[in-house]
């Protein structure tokens, strides 16, 4: 990990106003790449955290993704963004397992850095989108650090969309246009068994980890046009979650699943701002 603790001034790194330190986190000998922004100097440390969780497949460059999320770096959080290990430039390859230690180890990585007020303990917060959204929940449920939870377009139907026929050729489409950006699913029907052995026990079933999350606040922002998982597949959510949580949904117009356009992204923009807005 690049030390953050004792960096004079000139030695800091800046895109702009936000001081930015590139992470290594080491999982069980293998290294997972991250990229951490900071608020602009107005916003002094310790200061309230957000973790994103990237989807399947994870295409952009991290610090695009924390640009995406500008906004949010002016309203005073720092934002982390990662590779889990086998996406991208993280060693290592993907499965449920691994994804979900991952994030887990983030979480104790956060915990260790508000321990030295570089973050808010009780403001460590987590977007995640797409197969980060059902990775974040079992993460949560194991967890008791975060505080707000963010689900965008998430999949909570990923057993039914991993037995779809459909998807050994998601597999070998990404497989041949994207050579090298996930590794562990070179052999797609190996990997599809894989995931399908995982989903069989309970610490990777959703119903389980709704049932024990250990979160304060949870909003999913998704699309009434979402094909790939439905605003029907909510209704998990709302049969195991447990009733001290506090729970927002956004159900938006014409969003698909991957929204692109710019009315759309102002709307999704707004419902973000709304839930991370400052407590008066």
């Amino acid at each position: 990990m690049t030390d953050l603790n004792n960096k004079e001034e000139d030695q800091k790194i800046y895109d702009g106003p936000y001081e930015v330190a590139g992470l290594n986190l080491n999982n069980n000998g293998e290294i997972f790449k991250g990229i951490l922004y900071f608020p602009p100097k107005q916003f002094p440390k310790p200061t309230p955290l957000i973790m994103y969780f990237h989807e399947f497949p994870q295409l952009f460059p991290l610090t695009e993704i924390i640009k995406n999320y500008k906004y949010l770096l002016d309203l005073g959080y720092a934002i982390i963004s990662v590779n889990f290990r086998g996406y991208r430039y993280s060693e290592g390859t993907i499965s449920l397992a691994s994804q979900v230690s991952d994030g887990l180890k983030l979480l104790k990585f956060a915990e260790k850095m508000a321990e030295k007020q570089f973050f808010l303990n009780n403001d460590l917060n987590i977007i995640a989108h797409d197969l980060g959204g059902y990775i974040a929940l079992l993460v949560c449920a194991q967890s008791p650090l975060i505080s707000k939870l963010l689900l965008i377009s998430p999949l909570l139907n990923l057993k039914t969309l991993v037995e779809e026929n459909g998807f050994a050729k998601t597999l070998n489409y990404i497989n041949n246009l994207l050579p090298g950006n996930i590794s562990g699913i070179e052999n797609a029907q190996k990997f599809i068994e894989m995931t399908k052995n995982e989903l069989s026990k309970k610490e990777f079933q959703l119903k389980h980890a709704i049932k024990n999350l250990k979160i304060n606040h949870l909003k999913i922002i998704t699309g009434r046009e979402d094909k790939i998982c439905p605003p029907l597949e909510l209704g998990i959510i709302d049969t195991y979650l447990p009733s001290e949580i506090s729970l927002k949904k956004s159900i938006i117009k014409d969003m698909d699943h991957d929204p692109f356009e710019e009315s759309t992204l102002f709307t999704i923009k707004k419902e973000i701002l709304e839930f991370f807005k400052p407590s008066p």
